[in-house]
């Protein structure tokens, strides 16, 4: 797995790149909605909380990651964007959920190969 330094590092990495607002909050929304959808129980994740779970991947998922429809993003984005959180918890929660996208992406391939 990944560790809270690769976290704060990728999130820096993101305060540093002058992301929109929007932009960001869009960004997790697509995040959150790809491992929602990818994962048993996934929609127990929400986009505003560490996520320290031990993850599942579905039986329909076979080899590639199931892509999500737009409008289940902006469902996700207007929430987010209605709690309103900081930018900087917006970077941090973007960046652990990449790092934790990355994980089911690589258990996904672990699985199509065997």
């Amino acid at each position: 797995m990944f560790s809270k330094e690769d976290v704060e590092i990728l999130a820096y990495q993101r305060y540093k790149s002058n992301e929109s607002y929007e932009k960001s909050v869009w960004y997790l929304a697509d995040l959150c909605v790809r491992i929602n959808i990818n994962v048993q129980n996934g929609f127990d994740i929400k986009p505003l909380e560490t996520d320290n779970i031990i993850l599942m991947i579905r039986d329909d998922v076979n080899g590639q990651l199931i892509e999500p429809i737009e409008e289940e993003i902006r469902e996700v984005a207007e929430i987010v964007y209605n709690e309103a959180p900081p930018k900087s918890q917006l970077d941090w929660f973007i960046s652990e959920k990449l790092l934790l996208l990355r994980e089911i992406k690589k258990a996904i391939e672990l699985n199509r190969n065997h």
